[in-house]
């Protein structure tokens, strides 16, 4: 998972630059994730291989771009249902 605060300050740039928006529109609901997500991957996918190219993260489809950065899955308020019984409300009574 990407973590956003590991980035250096030479890496932030770079991903606004290439997306052409702030780091903080990832988090922010209708505004567009395809240059960003790309350079998210870039960036990071460039500490691993200095030889990655900007071409080559604009080729990862986007479910395994969000797999690699650690942004595919349940959200973070979803919780996973309790195995057993299902849901039952606490005052009912048989």
């Amino acid at each position: 998972m990407i973590d956003i605060n590991k980035l250096t300050l030479g890496e932030i740039g770079s991903i606004e630059k290439l997306s052409g928006q702030s780091i903080d529109a990832l988090g922010n609901d209708g505004s567009p994730k395809g240059l960003l997500l790309a350079a998210l991957y870039y960036v990071n996918k460039r500490r691993e291989v200095p030889a990655f190219t900007w071409n080559l993260a604009n080729e990862i489809p986007m479910d395994e771009a969000l797999e690699y950065l650690g942004l595919s899955g349940a959200e973070p308020d979803d919780e996973p249902e309790a195995e057993g019984e299902p849901d039952q409300d606490p005052t009912e009574t048989d």
